[in-house]
């Protein structure tokens, strides 16, 4: 606990997610052990009669206005689904999943389509967690069973994995997925926590609610100040500024001299609407 708190404070990210966590908030512990400041907890306790508790949690800021819409927890898997708001009228949702290697068909059947369930709704998904599946080749994202299956459900969904280096030992074991509408950058693997490495990553997440447009301006940079001079210079003030306002006059500098000297770029710019 006290290695989240520290991630907490000094990384300050949006979101904790974290698989096998041995929290047990129906007897061992209380809220208040488990909380930190400006963060909603949510937690899904493994169904399980081990006293190491288990389970996965999510701690994410509640500025991100986070909504619980899955919890599955059976002895073999973990699926946690909540939606969140990085801006109004934008629904994001973030799954943490835990799957245990031992699962038969029948279970790997029923944990893939919850899966394919909440991928079902057309909404941007991060989807994240320990898939325990080292043997799929993610050079040309081909496997044999039981790792078809998530291939199956990533083609099916048009789903991007983004890990590529080993997570425990020489096993990629845990994954960060995204829909196509949603990317990942700077994705690092970095220290411990626990006997997995630690996934660190950002959303590239955009404000539907602002628009790119471009807009022609005078660009100073690249102006002809020589030729500028020589306008300057050339100009019969007396007749140009003869009964006009200071409204008028400024116009009057700016097309004859400005728009002569100083080229027209476009360059972009950001509207809310």
């Amino acid at each position: 606990m006290s290695e989240l708190q520290a991630i907490a404070s000094t990384l300050s990210p949006d979101i904790i997610a974290v698989n096998e966590t041995w929290i047990d908030l129906n007897g061992r512990h209380l809220p208040t052990e488990v909380s930190i400041k400006v963060y909603v907890l949510h937690n899904l306790d493994k169904s399980s009669h081990s006293n190491r508790g288990g389970g996965s949690l999510i701690y994410i800021k509640e500025k991100l206005q986070p909504q619980i819409k899955t919890k599955r927890a059976t002895e073999k898997s973990e699926i946690l689904h909540l939606n969140i708001q990085p801006h109004p009228g934008q629904t994001i949702k973030i799954v943490l999943v835990y799957r245990n290697p031992t699962y038969t068909a029948i279970e790997n059947d029923e944990f893939y389509d919850c899966l394919d369930n909440i991928l079902s709704t057309p909404h941007e998904t991060l989807i994240m967690g320990d898939f325990n599946l080292p043997h799929i080749n993610w050079t040309t994202r081909q496997s044999q069973a039981p790792g078809s299956k998530l291939i199956g459900l990533m083609n099916t969904n048009s789903l991007l994995q983004y890990v590529d280096e080993p997570i425990r030992g020489n096993k990629i074991l845990d994954l960060v997925m995204t829909t196509t509408d949603l990317s990942i950058n700077g994705l690092e693997v970095t220290g411990k926590i626990g006997d997995h490495q630690m996934i660190d990553f950002s959303l590239d997440v955009q404000d539907p609610n602002t628009r790119t447009r471009h807009k022609q301006v005078l660009d100073y940079k690249q102006a002809n100040f020589e030729l500028m001079k020589e306008e300057l210079d050339s100009c019969n003030y007396e007749v140009l500024m003869s009964n006009k306002n200071a409204e008028e006059r400024y116009m009057i500098l700016k097309d004859k001299i400005a728009t002569a000297t100083i080229p027209n770029n476009y360059r972009s710019i950001s509207l809310s609407v």
